[in-house]
């Protein structure tokens, strides 16, 4: 139970720290209102997720909470497309785009808490794996903060190529729901690279919250990606974002 504890929490937790440090060093002034902007969605979506979980997963053939993860998926980098665009809301846009993520994988770790039934004795083991993958989260978001501030700093470009990279991630794992709620193909699986990358290890865990570093990518997922991150990167050289 400990050691599941930690895993959860630092895959369905990581994305959203690591997404968190890049908006904070994107809109590092305008902090306060930023993670309000993050917490405040995130926590209506939730509220209205858990009332509704089992009506939710009724539809479309029972694919509906799969439907609904992808779509907001789909919302990150759609926001911060709008937040490279609209300057004058940019600070709702990136808020937006942490609160759809926040809400994902905060919606699984409901699920995780409350609908799952286990035992009274689990319940130490549980709050200390909480706790650990909590920390480990932060403490990696931490040290991507103050990188990427560094970074954002002296090499402008390079930042943003971070978040290009962030935002195709997102499309990634949408796409890879579709595909496993057969609603597009998935192709051909391009390469395996397990052997030197083992998804599931601390170095894959990270990887994949960061830039969605898949072992066995299918073309649906690769043409996903590098699309995503090629209208990011766009849109920032179109508004001077990089110089």
């Amino acid at each position: 139970m400990l050691i599941n504890t930690v895993v959860l929490f630092l895959r369905e937790l990581m994305p959203v720290m690591l997404l968190v440090s890049v908006l904070l060093v994107w809109q590092r002034e305008h902090w306060r209102i930023l993670l309000l902007s993050i917490a405040l969605p995130a926590l209506v979506i939730l509220l209205l997720m858990a009332k509704q979980y089992s009506e939710i997963s009724l539809w479309a053939d029972g694919a509906g909470l799969e439907l609904v993860y992808a779509m907001l998926y789909f919302s990150v980098p759609l926001l911060l497309g709008l937040a490279l665009l609209l300057s004058k809301f940019r600070i709702c846009f990136v808020g937006f785009a942490g609160a759809a993520l926040l809400a994902i994988n905060g919606s699984n770790l409901v699920l995780y808490f409350f609908v799952y039934q286990r035992e009274a004795s689990a319940t130490p083991a549980l709050l200390l794996g909480s706790a650990l993958g909590v920390g480990i989260g932060l403490s990696v978001a931490v040290l991507l903060y103050y990188s990427l501030d560094e970074l954002k700093r002296f090499r402008r470009q390079y930042f943003y190529w971070v978040v290009a990279l962030i935002a195709a991630r997102q499309s990634s794992e949408a796409t890879q729901i579709l595909i496993q709620s057969d609603w597009i193909p998935g192709g051909p699986v391009l390469w395996d690279s397990q052997k030197i990358i083992n998804e599931q290890s601390e170095y894959g865990q990270f990887f994949n919250a960061l830039v969605g570093y898949e072992a066995t990518p299918t073309l649906s997922q690769l043409i996903a990606y590098f699309l995503t991150a090629a209208v990011i990167l766009a849109l920032s050289y179109r508004k001077g974002a990089i110089r």
